[in-house]
Order: C-alpha cells, then sequence, then structure tokens
C-alpha cells in the first residue's frame, strides 16, 4: 500500500529547508482544500491522508461511481507499514510525517533530502537549457534555427546588472521558490526595490538567474518518472496556461495523441521527437540514482523576431516534484473517448463564494458518465464545502470544442 499526501508548500519548503518550517497561510489553505485530490492518481487500495476523512468519504460516495476505492486516513494515525508518496519531499515534509506514526526507515534521511533540494535549486535549468540548445547535443546542432532561449546564474550584484543591460526586458528568479513566487521582472532598471530583492536572494540563496523575456505563445511540459536507479521514462504531454505572475492557471486534458497532433500542428514532428529524446536522455544521465519520483520539465512555444514559425524554449523550469500537469496526464485516463476537458484550480479569497459557484456549476452543467467516464459536465475533484477557498475542478465536453487551455 502507498499512503498519499498532497503538499503544494513543497517549494516554499525547499527555500526555507527548516523541518520547522511554518508555510504562508494560503499554503496551508490550498493543502486542506485540496488534500483529496491524490485520488485520481492512486492504485486501488492505496491511502490517501486528507484534512476531512468524513468529509472525503461522503464526497466520494456521491461522485458518481468515477472516483477510485482507496483508505481514507486522517493526519494523526498514519499507516507505518505504507510507502509514502507525497507531492514532493523535504525536510518539513518528514518532520510531519514522523509526528504522525510513519515509520523512519521509509522516508528520505538527511543527506537524500539535501541531495534533492541541490538538484530543485533553478540553476539546474539553467544548465539543461545551455545543452539542449548548444552544439553539444543533437537537437541543437539539427534544430538551432528553432529553438530559443538563454538563461544565466549570477553571484553577484555587478553580473546581474551587466546580464539585465544586454536585454530590453529581463525576468529574474530566486534559485528555489514557490510556483509563481521568487520572480521579478527587470523593468527600470537595477534599482530599489529590485536591488534589494536580488540583494536578498543572493546572501540567503546564493545567486539570482537572470534571462530575457520571451514573446510566449503557449506553455506546454513534457512529464517523467525516474526510478532512482539511472532510468527515466516519458509519461505524458502537459498543455496548460500561466497567469501574467507565472501562476498556474489550468490544464488541458486530452489523449497524448490529441495532445501531440496539437504541438505537432505547430512544430515538425521529428523536432518533437528528437526534444523528447534529448531531454529523457539528460536526465537520466543528471539525475542517475539521486532522485526517485515524478518530475516536469516546463516549455513554452515563442515568436522570435525575424522568424515566421514557432521557436522551442526547451527548458523554462525543472519541477523536481509531481506536476499539475502530471496530475492532468492521469486525469485522461478517466475519459470517455469521445470527451476532452479543462482542469482548473480555483481560487476565492472570500469563503462561501467557492460553494456557491460549485452549487451553481452542478445545476448549469450536471454530470454526465458513460460507462464510468466522464462524456461532460462538471467533476469537482476534491470536496467542495462552505468554508473551502480552493477547488479542483474538471469541466468535460465533446471533442471539437476548441479547450480553453489552448
Amino acid at each position: 500500500m502507498t499512503l498519499h499526501i498532497f503538499n503544494p508548500e513543497n517549494d516554499l519548503a525547499l527555500a526555507c529547508p527548516s523541518p520547522h518550517f511554518i508555510p504562508p497561510a494560503s499554503a496551508r489553505q490550498m493543502a486542506d482544500d485540496l488534500s483529496a485530490l491524490p485520488v485520481w492518481w492512486a492504485m486501488r487500495g492505496d491511502a490517501v491522508c486528507v484534512a476531512s476523512v468524513e468529509e472525503a468519504r461522503r464526497w466520494a460516495e456521491e461522485a458518481g461511481g468515477i472516483c477510485p476505492e482507496v483508505k481514507w486516513v486522517g493526519r494523526d494515525g498514519l499507516p507505518s507499514d505504507a510507502d509514502v508518496a507525497p507531492w514532493g519531499w523535504s525536510p518539513l515534509m518528514v518532520q510531519r510525517l514522523l509526528t504522525g506514526g510513519a515509520d523512519r526507515s521509509r522516508l528520505p534521511d538527511e543527506a537524500r533530502l539535501a541531495r534533492y533540494r541541490e538538484l530543485s535549486n533553478r540553476r539546474r535549468a539553467v544548465d539543461m537549457l545551455a545543452y539542449l540548445c548548444g552544439p553539444g547535443s543533437d537537437l541543437g546542432q539539427k534544430w538551432r534555427d528553432r529553438l530559443c532561449g538563454v538563461s544565466y546564474y549570477c553571484t553577484g550584484e555587478q553580473e546581474i546588472i551587466r546580464r539585465m543591460r544586454q536585454y530590453p526586458e529581463t525576468l529574474l528568479k530566486a534559485p528555489w521558490s514557490g510556483s509563481g513566487k521568487g520572480l521579478r521582472l527587470g523593468r527600470g532598471g537595477y534599482v530599489p526595490p529590485l536591488s534589494g530583492w536580488c540583494g536578498r536572494q543572493l546572501r540567503e540563496q546564493g545567486g539570482v538567474i537572470v534571462e530575457p523575456v520571451y514573446n510566449k505563445v503557449s506553455d506546454f511540459a513534457l512529464e517523467f518518472y525516474a526510478d532512482g536507479a539511472g532510468g527515466v521514462r516519458y509519461t505524458g504531454l502537459s498543455v496548460f496556461l500561466t497567469t501574467a505572475r507565472g501562476t498556474y492557471a489550468g490544464n488541458w486534458v486530452a489523449s497524448e495523441e490529441d495532445k501531440v497532433r496539437w504541438l505537432t500542428d505547430r512544430i515538425p514532428l521529428l523536432l518533437w521527437q528528437m526534444l523528447k529524446t534529448a531531454v529523457t536522455h539528460y536526465l537520466a544521465d543528471w539525475l542517475g540514482n539521486g532522485y526517485n519520483g515524478h518530475l516536469g520539465v516546463d516549455m513554452m512555444l515563442c515568436r522570435v523576431p525575424g522568424f515566421e514559425y514557432l521557436c522551442v524554449h526547451p527548458c523554462v523550469e525543472i519541477n523536481l516534484r509531481r506536476t499539475m500537469g502530471q496530475v492532468s496526464v492521469d486525469l485522461a485516463s478517466f475519459l470517455a473517448p469521445s470527451s476532452e476537458a479543462r482542469f482548473v484550480i480555483d481560487y476565492e479569497k472570500e469563503a462561501g463564494r467557492l460553494w456557491s459557484e460549485h452549487c451553481r456549476c452542478e445545476e448549469a452543467h450536471p454530470l454526465c458518465l458513460r460507462e464510468g467516464k466522464l462524456l461532460q459536465g462538471y467533476l469537482p475533484l476534491v470536496p467542495v464545502t462552505p468554508s473551502a477557498h480552493y477547488r479542483a475542478a474538471l469541466w468535460g465536453s465533446p471533442k471539437g470544442r476548441r479547450s480553453p487551455v489552448v
């Protein structure tokens, strides 16, 4: 049996790697409201740790038979005989599991946690991008005119200033941060408050990543699983949206064939094939036996001045954890063959508003299943209560209607 835990504060916990780190209230609220989300990738008979066992059981019974059968467990009294599969690993996650009664021998030790954190540093994406676009890779040699992307890891203020001056507009990133956090636009030059933010990152995290801003057309990602023994397996293509601040906004849920068709309508098929192969091989060599679990590599389709066709930015971020893109890949197995869906995480600051919207969606978009699969309509992926601030949901529709995500 595997125990699944949704801990969306993982990236924040890596930025501040104390086992006693206290995540912000918004991250704790998200973890509570979406705690049942792992049921959609758990295997039958696995356990899912939730904020409220009673609410999870009631919601699963009302889900029309589409929800997999799992064991719901609270955060106290966790099963000690289970393998543990959280959203991501951090010292905070290990400490919580120990407090909840998990078996220490089944958890990563301090050395492995330190290795996970180092592999999660954004400077690793800088290295990967340089390799993929450079002459050292077959991808870079053959497709240099269809690739774009440069990124710099800077360890001093003068280096940051020099890189910022190279481009009309830049994006600066902290080495570790949560989704949409730790990012700053370089508009206006190296002046306060940006200079103060950079100084803090240099002192606390050792560097700042500087890269030009691109004319992005679409976001997509390649999802993988590393077996911890040097093997990396491609698991699927993710097509998603982000907000202007870089926060995840939603995914297109469809068959792998439909998503690959979408991508190869925009770039050559051979480029796609070589991109997937190059990234898989790079990850296997880089990770070796140092990481076991899911990961995703975020990419972009961009317009580049002087080129009529779209270019691929092959490594925007490396997420060394399960991702919403992987969730969307897993959710595709719950769709009827003639359907596609939109996967969205919603947030409402005011309690009760999300509950009202949930009730409206149930009435306006009734759930329709065919042989236990989503044909069309609204499917909440977690319990939605009057006190909820976050919601995960699917909106299914017949194929052929253009998804709002793409």
